[in-house]
């Protein structure tokens, strides 16, 4: 497998929200310690899957709620509560 196709699989793991367990079954081995090593590129990689992955969402939610969806405001207000409001530094 190629390099960036394989950065773009772990990518889309974490956007997928993809278990140890299935990610071992479609690579074909054990990705558990890179999955627990938070600075390890996999790890990195599918954090970075995770957010881009709200990131979407979120930015799908706002626009529905700017045309006047309540349903989407409610559910963008309720990942907002869900995932705190961090702030950032």
């Amino acid at each position: 497998m190629m390099e960036k196709e394989r950065k773009d699989m772990i990518i889309n793991f974490g956007a997928f929200g993809y278990s140890v367990a299935k990610m071992n079954s479609i690579l074909g081995e054990d990705v558990s310690q890179e999955m627990a090593d938070p600075n390890s590129q996999f790890s990195q990689l599918y954090e970075q899957g995770r957010d881009l992955a709200d990131y979407a969402i979120d930015t799908k939610l706002f626009e529905m709620a700017r045309g006047g969806d309540i349903k989407a405001l409610d559910k963008l207000d309720l990942r907002k509560m869900l995932r705190g409001r961090k702030k950032n530094v």
